[in-house]
């Protein structure tokens, strides 16, 4: 997909300007942001999809999906994976805030986001996992984001997730959490570090740079994660 400015006399607002898509995505223009849905089960083990999404200069483009992602493994117990490809232009913005990418008991699966800014674009990058459903276990699941601007990295975040690997995830520690976020802010007041704790809920805002800050958060539940978060902005 490619997202413009729009024209003269809509000020602050962009456009979808192109998007192709085949099953299982399908990508429509909802007001102000763009949309990613799904329009068949997937991923399914074995399944390598992509997501490309291009931000053109002076663009603010806020782009999410329309329900979570809920991974399954497949017949055969391959892994499945899902990367999702970024590029931002000088003076534009992309605000990318997926809903949760669910691990399926005896999935394999690999989220990989990636985001090429150019030196005078800013993002807001959100990732989140559900490990499980309901009363079942997760499976094993690699959430990878990297940021880079101008072709320097600013950020490289690697997470393994899964029944092989307890207690493994975030510097805030996963430990028994059901639900995890991380996100990504450039173009902002990176502050001081900080921390956020309420009973099993953890949260941490981590400067990386002049203008970059991380949140990391695990908890139960997806409204304890995002009351965490929301708690580390005041």
């Amino acid at each position: 997909m490619v997202i413009a400015p729009a024209g003269s006399g809509e000020c602050g607002r962009s456009v979808l300007r192109s998007a192709q898509s085949e099953p299982p995505f399908s990508i429509r223009q909802c007001g102000d942001q763009v949309l990613v849905a799904a329009s068949a089960a997937a991923p399914v083990g074995g399944d390598d999809l992509s997501l490309g999404i291009g931000v053109l200069a002076g663009a603010h483009a806020s782009v999410g999906a329309v329900a979570s992602t809920i991974v399954l493994p497949g017949p055969t117990g391959a892994p499945s994976t899902m990367t999702t490809q970024c590029s931002v232009g000088m003076d534009a913005h992309l605000e990318w805030v997926g809903q949760p990418t669910v691990s399926v008991a005896g999935s394999d699966h690999t989220v990989a986001t990636v985001v090429d800014l150019d030196a005078m674009a800013t993002c807001r990058i959100v990732e989140e996992v559900s490990l499980g459903r309901s009363g079942e276990p997760s499976g094993q699941l690699r959430l990878i984001i990297r940021v880079e601007r101008d072709g320097h990295p600013l950020v490289h975040h690697d997470e393994l997730f899964g029944p092989a690997v307890p207690g493994a995830g975030s510097v805030v520690s996963a430990g028994v959490a059901r639900h995890v976020l991380s996100e990504v802010l450039v173009g902002v007041d990176p502050g001081e570090s900080c921390v956020s704790v309420d009973g099993e809920t953890r949260a941490a805002w981590l400067p990386m740079g002049p203008d970059v800050a991380m949140i990391l958060a695990v908890g139960p539940d997806r409204p304890s994660v995002q009351a965490s978060v929301a708690a580390l902005r005041h």
